[in-house]
């Protein structure tokens, strides 16, 4: 961690581990990252099993904290995750999750 950052970036920082302690926004990113193209807000709704209004609300907390990008193409609008960050952040969590479990299921074997 930036020991220089005051608190107004710290915040910042928090607000974007927030919009990452949520499973419905980690299965839309999850959806971004696998498709490697720009989805629309329907795509992205049914991929995540969200109502569209819901997929509305956490794309729109995606966007504000940076971890995803939007851009309208007629009356559409596509997603995009931030690369690399989405794909750095949710590969060292994983990646993490992935050891833990793996060392509790041989703890219990």
């Amino acid at each position: 961690m930036d020991l220089n950052l005051s608190n107004a970036m710290i915040d910042e920082v928090g607000d974007l581990f927030r919009a990452l302690g949520d499973s419905s926004r980690l299965r839309i990113l999850k959806s971004l990252l696998s498709k490697e193209e720009p989805m629309s807000q329907g795509a992205l709704a049914d991929a995540a099993g969200l109502s569209q209004a819901n997929a509305s609300k956490h794309l729109a907390c995606m966007v504000r904290v940076g971890l995803v990008t939007r851009e309208a193409k007629g009356n559409t609008v596509f997603f995009s995750p931030t690369l690399p960050l989405a794909k750095d952040i949710c590969n060292l969590v994983c990646g993490h999750v992935t050891e833990r479990t793996t060392r509790a299921y041989h703890a219990l074997r």
